[in-house]
């Protein structure tokens, strides 16, 4: 099974000998409402989101297209916006790729927005695979066993970036992977005894959303976004290499603090 980040795209692509599943995440879609709230007004970015989505669609081919959690934005009670525009959205997709969702901390409500042929998945994640597995899951809840024992991991809710400074003072946010290593010694005492061998690797996807902005992991991650993984020290955070979208290694975290 190969897993491969789409160059200049915060999107992943797997494939299997019997299918290909294109993998997103963090689209916060509705998210204008909020900013609106804080006076700054947007047109409506579902229309502009869908087209992106639908040119990789077009270009990549996949069996199944995987939304990695946080499809929509506004909880504990969904906008407006998003119940008036989100069934239109996933209908257009369904008719073109097998959708799926996995459940991320900003999707709750999601079952009422979406046509009957979209699955939602649970937030603990899925599996893809029968050898060299990868399991996928949002991020914001330890993952299930099953998720566990495989050998990548693919997760998102971070929104992970890289800050930049130029010699004016001028700051630059841009979206970065992260590949890191987990250390299974602080996984729950309930999941450490689950983990058969070493656990995986960790792939953790930039946000889909060009309004969201970005954790800047050489600045240190927000508490409210890092979920327990980050939290308790599983993610061996500072030697984590972070890639930009083209594909350009920065060097590891720790190397970018300096």
């Amino acid at each position: 099974m190969a897993t491969t980040p789409i160059r200049g795209t915060p999107a992943l692509l797997i494939k299997s000998a019997r299918e290909r599943s294109l993998i997103v995440a963090d689209l916060h879609l509705g998210i204008e409402g909020e900013l609106a709230s804080k006076g700054v007004s947007l047109p409506s970015q579902i229309p502009k989101v869908k087209e992106r989505l639908l040119e990789l669609i077009k270009r990549r081919r996949p069996d199944r297209l995987i939304f990695l959690g946080d499809v929509k934005h506004n909880v504990p009670i969904a906008s407006w916006q998003e119940w008036r525009e989100l069934p239109g959205f996933f209908e257009e997709l369904a008719k073109l790729v097998r959708v799926e969702v996995i459940r991320g901390n900003h999707d709750g409500g999601l079952e009422g927005m979406v046509p009957r042929e979209v699955k939602i998945h649970g937030a603990r994640g899925i599996v893809l695979g029968k050898r060299k597995r990868v399991g996928l899951m949002h991020g914001h809840t330890w993952p299930s066993p099953e998720v566990l024992n495989t050998k990548l991991l693919a997760a998102a809710h971070n929104h992970p970036a890289v800050e930049f400074r130029d010699e004016l003072g001028g700051r630059t946010i841009e979206p970065t992977w992260l590949r890191a290593k987990l250390d299974a010694s602080k996984f729950p005492k309930r999941l450490q005894e689950q983990i058969e061998g070493e656990p995986p690797e960790l792939l953790v996807i930039p946000a889909f959303s060009e309004l969201v902005g970005g954790a800047a992991v050489n600045r240190g991650i927000p508490k409210k976004l890092i979920g327990p993984m980050f939290k308790s020290g599983v993610v061996k955070l500072d030697e984590a290499e972070a890639y930009l979208l083209d594909g350009t290694f920065l060097g590891k975290v720790h190397d970018l603090r300096k």
